[in-house]
């Protein structure tokens, strides 16, 4: 599946779920409120990419690119951001419960809201 297979997917309030979306370039594009949940995820370029409210839950984010990323009001919950790229995102009041994401990546973040697991 492509980018633009996605995006049309998504429209109308559809989701995609369990997908093999990995190395994807979703840079800059608006992905607010999409269902990814379940997504391999993994080296995708999230940069500037506009991901409020969207549903990451259960997702492999292994080396994604999020810097400038908005994932405010996001899911991220049971997610593996391992390696992943989080500088200048905003993560204000994201749902980081059970997300698998080290202390380095968060460096550079903006986090407001409860503070939940990180590795």
């Amino acid at each position: 599946m492509d980018v633009e297979m996605v995006l049309k997917n998504l429209q109308g309030d559809k989701a995609v779920h369990g997908e093999n979306l990995s190395g994807l370039d979703f840079s800059g594009q608006d992905l607010s409120g999409a269902d990814l949940s379940g997504c391999d995820l993994s080296g995708c370029n999230f940069r500037d990419a506009k991901l409020t409210s969207s549903d990451l839950s259960d997702c492999n984010l292994q080396k994604s690119d999020f810097r400038g990323a908005d994932l405010s009001l996001a899911n991220l919950y049971n997610s593996d951001l391992t390696g992943a790229k989080l500088r200048r995102a905003n993560l204000t009041h994201a749902n980081r419960t059970m997300a698998k994401i080290t202390k380095w990546a968060m460096k550079g973040a903006y986090i407001t809201g409860p503070t939940a697991y990180t590795e």
